[in-house]
């Protein structure tokens, strides 16, 4: 028993960096930031019809020369869209966890729908 405590001692008293590190990563959920979101382009589709939504807020930013700045909070999830000006088109990223410096990418790759549309 005595060693058990002594292993949960070591982990919470471990080097000063590593453990603010690690509570930092754990209790940073919900802090304010603005994100600077890099949008890399695969599409044909001019850069300054995406843009860049927080779904918990709603709030969105559009790009400008690739680069959008949106606050939101820490580890809040965000989305690369069309902006809602470009109609007859779907386009939506995957969901991902907002930090201060990101990068997204709009891929617009032509993808087979044969077998679907043969039904």
């Amino acid at each position: 028993m005595y060693a058990a405590y002594h292993f949960i001692y070591f982990i919470l008293l471990g080097s000063p960096a590593k453990s603010e590190g690690l509570f930092s990563w754990l209790f940073s959920s919900g802090k304010e930031i603005t994100a600077e979101i890099k949008l890399v382009n695969n599409c044909l589709l001019d850069s300054k019809y995406f843009i860049v939504r927080d779904l918990g807020s709603g709030k969105s930013s559009g790009f400008t020369s690739g680069f959008a700045r949106l606050d939101t909070k820490t580890k809040s999830s965000i989305q690369l869209q069309l902006s809602p000006s470009v109609k007859n088109v779907t386009f939506a990223g995957n969901a991902v966890e907002a930090k201060k410096k990101m990068k997204l990418v709009a891929d617009c790759s032509i993808r087979n729908l044969s077998d679907v549309s043969e039904n």
